[in-house]
């Protein structure tokens, strides 16, 4: 059998199977995994530290706040426990990276077959997507970030607006309805009703979203957090097949009518794949804390949470 390929490894994910020596403010109950390239992604987003305009920044080292280290996949075999609720692979723009992307993805099921494996991809042919669910993918996510045709081409995301929706629609066909999450970034200078509005046509075509705070290349983020928060809601009203537009006033940034469910503290929870918590991604142990990723944690900051919350009309 050949070697096994090398990855880049979340510090969080080394930190816990012992590969790293690093305090934690909260562990990520995710293992996270990113395709190796020295060079970074050939993609030219331009918020992402991974893209050729901001890797050799970072020695292709960062990913949102997190440091990502190489490691051969040998090593994490030798070192596995499971202690993991579920496996994300994050994938970057390379020659073959999707061919890569397989053996990875096979190479981790030889020595971790039951464990949940969640993909996040930029557009590739379906048959990449029928081969990584006989795989074992049962959750795709699919970095789409900005809410609007404009946004992103500003942000120069690869490949065509057009593309990416056709690939949701393919990938919802794949995985069924549920099962893939689009990632959009909060604070690329789109308004809230056009945040909300790019998270209804996902949910029409069957997917759901994964929401990230925007954070600059130093790892801080200039994103207002009642606009964060109020965006937080509208995801998780969709989530219950309701509509914001009914509840939310996008202009004064104010709820202006009683959500309809128990437990709306669940909203502000990180949202994403089954599983993925992903500590402090994009903001700082020390608040905001804009994706809240434990009970513990919510129940440590719920009297700031509250305050943030009243200045949108919301009470808990």
């Amino acid at each position: 059998m050949s070697a096994m390929p090398s990855v880049r490894a979340s510090i969080g994910t080394l930190a816990v199977l012992g590969l790293a020596d690093v305090k934690m403010a909260e562990t990520p109950t995710t293992a996270y995994l990113l395709l190796y390239s020295p060079s970074g992604c050939s993609a030219g987003c331009a918020y992402c530290l991974q893209s050729s305009k901001l890797s050799r920044s970072s020695s292709g080292e960062k990913l949102g706040r997190i440091t990502w280290l190489p490691v051969d996949l040998e090593t994490i075999k030798r070192s596995w426990k499971r202690v993991f609720t579920r496996i994300c692979l994050q994938t970057v723009i390379k020659p073959k990276f999707a061919d890569e992307t397989l053996k990875i993805l096979e190479a981790i099921r030889s020595f971790e077959p039951e464990l949940p494996f969640s993909l996040a991809t930029t557009p590739v042919p379906r048959i990449y997507l029928e081969d990584a669910r006989e795989l074992g993918v049962d959750s795709l996510g699919v970095g789409l970030d900005a809410a609007t045709q404009l946004l992103f081409e500003e942000w120069s995301k690869p490949y065509s607006w057009d593309l990416y929706w056709r690939f949701i629609g393919e990938a919802v066909e794949v995985f069924g309805k549920g099962n893939v999450y689009i990632h959009l970034i909060a604070g690329l200078g789109e308004s809230l009703r056009e945040l909300a509005y790019a998270m209804k046509r996902i949910y029409g075509l069957g997917g759901r979203v994964a929401l990230f705070n925007y954070t600059d290349v130093k790892g801080v983020s200039p994103v207002d957090i009642s606009y964060y928060r109020l965006a937080q809601l509208a995801r998780y009203l969709l989530e219950h097949g309701l509509d914001p537009d009914i509840y939310i006033d996008y202009e004064r940034r104010m709820v202006k009518r009683e959500v309809p469910l128990n437990s709306t503290v669940e909203a502000f929870y990180t949202s994403g794949c089954p599983g993925c918590n992903r500590p402090f991604y994009t903001e700082s142990p020390h608040g905001p804390l804009y994706n809240i990723p434990s009970r513990r944690l919510l129940e440590a900051y719920y009297k700031k949470l509250r305050e943030e919350l009243r200045g949108i009309g919301v009470s808990l």
